[in-house]
Parts: C-alpha cells; structure tokens; sequence
C-alpha cells in the first residue's frame, strides 16, 4: 500500500506538465497577430498609427501650398505673355500704317516681324501650358493672313477698316483668353486682381482702339477731297472713342481700388496711369469731333500716337508691378510652407522622444522579466527579478519571484520520489530481462517473484508459460503430418493444371481467328453494300447536276449580253458628267469675275459722289447673286466629283463583272462534260459493288457456324482449367500454411 502511495506524485506531476503542455498549445493556437510581435514592436505599431493623422496633415499642408504655388506660377506665365501680345498689335499697325503709305520695303519689314512675333507667341504658350491661347494664336494666325491679303482701297480707307475689325475681333478676344486661361481672371487677391484689370485687361482695350482710331484717322486725312468716304469712316472712328472712353475709366477705376489694397503700386504703376489723365479729354474730343469737316487738332494721327506710346508704357509699368505681387505672393506662401513644415517637424519630433521615453520604461523591465522566465526554462531555479516599480510590471515581477521559490520546495519532494521509483525500476529491469528471452522463444526461462507489487505480476507469468510450452510441442507434431499431405496433392493439381492449360490456349488462339475473319467479312460485306448505295446516289446526282450545268449556261448567257449593256450605258454616263463638269466650272469662273467687278464697282460707287449711291447699291446686289452662284457652282462640282467617282466605280466593277461570266460560262462547259463521264461511270460501279456484297452475305453464314463450335469448346477448356487451378491454390496454401507454422515452432526452446 505503501508502494503504491510513492507511486501517485509521479504519476500526477507528468499529468500536469502533459495538461500544461496542451493547454499551452491551445494559447498559442488562439494567439492573433498582435499575439506573436513583441512588446517593442506593439508600441512602434501604435506609434506608426498616431504618426497617420500628423502625415496626413502634412500632406495636406504641402499639397494646399503647392497647389497654390502652381496657381500664382500661372498667373506669372501669362503674365509674361501681355507685353508680347502688345508688341504683336504694334508690328500690325505699324504694318498697316506702312501698307497704306505706299512703303513697300517698310510693309515687309513689318510683315516679317509679325510672322515671327506669331510664331514665338504659340511657341511660348505652348511651352507654359497655355492650350486655349496657343489655339487663339492660330486663328489670329489665318486672320493676320486675309490682313496681308486685303487692298488698300481709296486713301487706304479699306485695309484700315479691315484692321479694326481685325483687332476688335482677334486681339482683344486673345487678350481676355490669356487672362482666362492663366488664371489671372480669378486672383484671390484684391491688389493684385484690380491691377491685372487695369493693367492687362482695361488698357490693353484703350491701346487697341486707340490704334483702330489713329488708322482710320490717317486714312480720313487722305481723303479730304471724298466727303462720301470720310462719312463712311466717321461712325466707325467715333465708335472706337466712345468704347476707348469706356475702357479707359474702367482701368482708372480698378487702378484706384489696387491702390486701396495696397500703395505700393503708388509708384510706378500709378505715376503711369496718372499721366494717362492728359489723353482722357482727347479721348473725348475723338468723339465728339466732325470728320466731315476740316481735320482739326483733336483728331490727329500724331496726338493719337503719343496717347498710343504712354498707354503701352503704363501696361509695361502695370506688367512690373503685378509681377512684384506675384513673386511677393510666391515668397509668402514658400515662406508659410517651410514654417508650417517646421512646426509640424518640431511636434513630430517631440512626440517621438516621449514614445521612446515610454517605450523604454515598459520594455526594459519586460527584458529582464524574460530574461528570467528563459533561465527558468532550462532550469535554474535560482534566478529572481529585481523589482524597480510599483506597477504592473512590478507586481508580475514579485509573483515571478514568488513562483521561482515554490518550485525549488517542490523540486525537493520530487528527489525523494524519484529515489523510490528508482528501486522499483530496477526491479522492473530484471523482469524484462527475463520477458525478452522468453518472447525470443525460450520457454524455460522463469522470472524472480520478489516481495513488491511486482513479485504477483511475475508468478503469473511463470504459470503462463508453462501452459504454452505445452500447447506449442502438440501444434509442433501436428504441423509435420499436414505438409506431408499437402505435397501429395500438390503434385495431382498441377499435372492437371498443365493439360487443361494447353487445351485452353489452343481453342482460344482458333477462336480468335473464327471472330477475326467473321469481323473482316462483315466489314467487307458492309463496304460492298455501302459502295452499291453510293454508286447509285453518285449515279443520280451526276444526271442531275448535268441539266443544271445546261440551265446555268443559259443564264450566264443572258447576264453576259446584260452587262455588255449596262457598260455600254455606264461609258456615256460618264461623257455626259465630264461635259458637265465643264460647264460648272464655266460658271465659277463667271461667278468669281463677276464678284471682283462687284467690288471694283463699290469703290468706283463710293468715288463718284451723290450720283454712284444707286448704283453702289445695285453691285452690292450683284455681288452677293455672284456669292450665291459661286457656292451653288462649288456645290455642283462636288456632286459632279462624287458622281464621277461613282460612275468609275460602277465601269470597273462591269468590267470585272462582264470577266467573271465569261470566265464562269467555260468552266460551266467544261463541267457538263465531266458529269456525264461520272454518270457512265456510276452506273458500272453499282452493279459490280452489288455481285461483291451477296458473295460476302453467304461467306458470312458460313463462318459463323464455325466460330459458335469453337467457343464452346473453348469454355469447356477454360471450365476445366479454372477447376484445377482452384485446387492448386488450395494445396499451395495448406503447404505454405504448414511451412510457416513448422517455421514458427522451431524458434520456441521447450522442456524436456
């Protein structure tokens, strides 16, 4: 009883370090991701997720800026292109004031540097990003081209209307296009925006009718003597002073208010726009003043031209200053940008030394807890964990503590058990000993009864053994008889085996062949039917094939005589649209002759005084049928053209058309003959297929009696062989049987 008391601590500690073992097991199974990363990494986890929002904010501050940045940086690039665009305008007028002075060389010259001033123009947009100004310098572009194209016309009164058109409609319209596509239409800022519209919107407009007023005006000074032609520039040049007027107050106004908002601009720009106050009253007088009388003071070219030079110099002192806003708004916002970084850094960096602070308090601590808990685990349970806090590190430090000395007093306890168990394993030891002889076969062999718990255990055994040396020697004795009768059968077995073998491959190798020809001759017999079967359908397809080739070549027949027809037609068709063709451009010709007389008309009109308004009416009248029949006769060639292609098309297609039936006529022939050649032919193959087929049905019964004889005997055979191998196999194994348990025996060592 005793023996058994020191046997149970044992026996409880292994279950409990077994129960430890899957209970730790199932914690780590359960363990989520946050579970296998270390203290360490959980607080830099925690630390990445409080650093988002501040990344975020950053971002966020450095895109706002950067997008603002990129809004003035466009404003600066079309900024850059007001004063190019005010050159352009000057090239053109001074080409005009040269056209219509008769200096040719001069005309040149300024036509040239409008082409390149054009062209670095779109080149420059371009380059800035600038998509719908660069598109607005193309149409000025094509524009500028019917300028250089337009006459004169009497004290060059035509070319200096088309030239103010030309402004009104592509120069300012560029100008307000620039502003838009840059942005400097929606600046954020008062200052700068009123002065954009002062300086590049409202003067700009001031120059150009100013320019339109001075052409006009040289153009009225030339024309003294044609009151009906000054009467006709009249409203023209009073309408470009009513609306420079107009603008001019505007770009006073927005002046004032930029200078409300900031006086810096007081300057330059507005020492500038003051001196725009002189040109004010002649701006005035323009329009007030009667062109029909003697040209006076207030409609000179040459006081319009000074009021043109200091308009263009306070655009270029506007164009400085709302620059030196831009690049200042620039400077701030970079400014703004890199101290908004700063104090984002600063915060950044301040968070992250307070974390690392924090971090090393809980992980220092947690290093030495584990350090611990590792030497625990080899099993030193000396070690202890110095305690430095009051918190809950410091708690599970001392029950750490706690834990390491309890185990010490068990370890102790578990000594003393060990020793007992010790003892009943040795005796254990000789036991086994003993059990291992005997389980080799040696069954005289006892084991020692001693006086523990095991000593019944091995009295047991003794008893057992000695019963089963008994039984062995008696299976012994009988297993020698039956292997001796075993062999007799054996032998009887396999000479039968060996004669219903023979049998049975020869019937299978005739039945074989039985099935093989009867297989052939059904085949053979199925072809010959099929062939008498298809010799007949070939037979009748060629008879009908043969009156459908014959109706075939009567149809293409009648399409070979229509389409020779029908190409015939197509020729004169298509003579009748060139005769056409030439009288429409018979009557464009008439038409664009008939324009130019029109117009050489109005201005003979418009010279002859009082007695030509009558018939300046009529060629107006002439000029615009001339219009009409131009278009209409430009519409017909395109209809003539498009008729003409179709009608070469529709001539190509009869002529490949008119090929292809000749072409299908002679194969058509050639076909009728080789279906009749494969009717005669058809019919001898079906009465030959038809003698083959009936020879093979007889042949087929013939063979087929033979095959069913042969199977039978060769089931009798295969019968017969399974028999004996049935009986062979049961011999072998009642030998194998009693070899084995003959085998078995002679390992066992018994009494006696």
């Amino acid at each position: 009883m005793s023996q058994n008391a020191r046997l149970d601590p044992s026996l409880i500690t292994k279950g409990h370090r077994t129960s430890a073992k899957v209970e730790s097991g199932s914690t780590t199974a359960r363990s989520s991701l946050l579970g296998r990363i270390g203290v360490g990494q959980k607080l830099a986890l925690t630390a990445g997720l409080f650093a988002l929002p501040i990344t975020v904010l950053l971002y966020l501050t450095v895109s706002g800026h950067q997008q603002d940045l990129r809004f003035i940086e466009r404003e600066q690039a079309g900024a850059s292109q007001v004063v190019p665009l005010v050159q352009l305008q000057s090239s053109i007028f001074d080409y005009v004031t040269a056209k219509n002075s008769g200096n040719k060389v001069k005309a040149n010259t300024a036509a040239e540097t409008v082409a390149q001033s054009i062209t670095a123009l779109k080149a420059a947009m371009g380059g800035l990003d600038l998509t719908s100004s660069q598109t607005g310098m193309d149409l000025l572009d094509k524009e500028w081209t019917q300028v250089k194209a337009t006459d004169a016309g009497p004290g060059g009164l035509l070319l200096a209307s088309t030239f103010a058109q030309f402004s009104t409609a592509q120069m300012l319209p560029n100008q307000e296009t620039l502003l838009a596509d840059s942005y400097m239409i929606l600046d954020p800022t008062a200052a700068s925006y009123y002065s954009i519209q002062s300086a590049f919107f409202r003067l700009p407009e001031v120059l150009t009718r100013l320019t339109n007023m001075t052409v006009l005006a040289r153009s009225v000074d030339s024309l003294k003597d044609q009151p009906d032609l000054i009467a006709v520039a009249a409203p023209l040049y009073r309408n470009e002073a009513i609306r420079a007027g107009v603008a001019l107050d505007a770009a006073f106004s927005a002046f004032k208010r930029a200078r409300t908002e900031d006086e810096s601009l007081d300057e330059s720009m507005g020492s500038a726009i003051r001196n725009l106050e002189s040109i004010r009253q002649t701006i005035a007088d323009a329009a007030n003043v009667d062109l029909t009388r003697a040209i006076d003071q207030r409609a000179n070219p040459q006081v319009l031209s000074a009021a043109i030079t200091q308009v263009a110099a306070a655009i270029r002192a506007g164009e400085q200053d709302v620059n030196r806003l831009l690049s200042g708004r620039v400077a701030a916002e970079r400014s703004a940008q890199r101290l908004e970084l700063l104090g984002v850094g600063l915060i950044t960096l301040l968070a992250g030394l307070l974390l690392l602070a924090v971090a090393r308090a809980i992980t220092g601590p947690l290093r030495r807890l584990a350090d611990s808990a590792r030497a625990l685990e080899q099993g030193d349970l000396g070690v202890s964990v110095p305690v430095t806090t009051r918190d809950e590190l410091g708690v599970v430090g001392q029950a750490f503590n706690a834990a390491t000395a309890k185990l010490r007093v068990n370890q102790e306890k578990t000594e003393t058990e060990r020793q007992d168990a010790q003892r009943l394993q040795s005796n254990v030891a000789e036991f086994l000993d003993v059990t291992m002889k005997i389980a080799d076969g040696d069954l005289t062999q006892r084991g020692r009864v001693s006086e523990d718990v095991l000593g019944n255990v091995v009295d047991s055994i003794n008893l057992m053994t000695e019963e089963l040396a008994s039984v062995l020697g008696d299976v012994q004795r009988a297993s020698t008889s039956v292997t001796g009768g075993s062999q007799a059968m054996l032998d009887s077995t396999e000479q039968i085996r060996a004669g219903t073998l023979i049998t049975t491959e020869e019937t299978g190798r005739v039945t074989q062949q039985a099935n093989a020809m009867t297989v052939a001759i059904r085949q053979m017999a199925a072809i010959a039917q099929a062939s008498a079967e298809s010799a007949q359908r070939a037979l009748s397809a060629s008879q009908t094939g043969q009156q459908a080739v014959i109706s075939t070549l009567q149809g293409m027949q009648a399409i070979r005589e229509s389409s020779q027809d029908v190409s015939v037609r197509v020729q004169s068709l298509s003579q009748r649209s060139r005769q056409i063709e030439e009288i429409v451009d018979s009557i464009g010709h008439i038409a664009s002759q008939v324009n130019l007389l029109s117009l050489h008309a109005s201005i003979e009109a418009a010279g002859a005084g009082e007695g030509g308004k009558r018939f300046a009416v009529v060629a107006e009248e002439i000029r615009e049928l001339a219009d009409l029949s131009t278009n209409a006769a430009a519409r017909m060639a395109s209809l003539i053209a498009e008729v003409q292609s179709d009608v070469r098309g529709v001539a190509q297609n009869m002529q490949v058309n008119s090929e292809q039936v000749e072409q299908g006529y002679t194969v058509a022939g050639q076909a009728g003959e080789a279906l009749r050649e494969m009717a005669e032919l058809a019919g001898v193959t079906a009465h030959f297929a038809s003698n083959i087929s009936d020879a093979a049905r007889n042949q087929l019964r013939d063979v087929q009696g033979m095959s069913s004889a042969v199977t039978q005997i060769a089931d009798v055979a295969r019968a017969s062989q399974r028999s004996a191998e049935t009986g062979r196999d049961v011999a072998e194994q009642l030998q194998e049987l009693a070899q084995r348990l003959s085998g078995s025996l002679t390992r066992f060592r018994l009494p006696g």
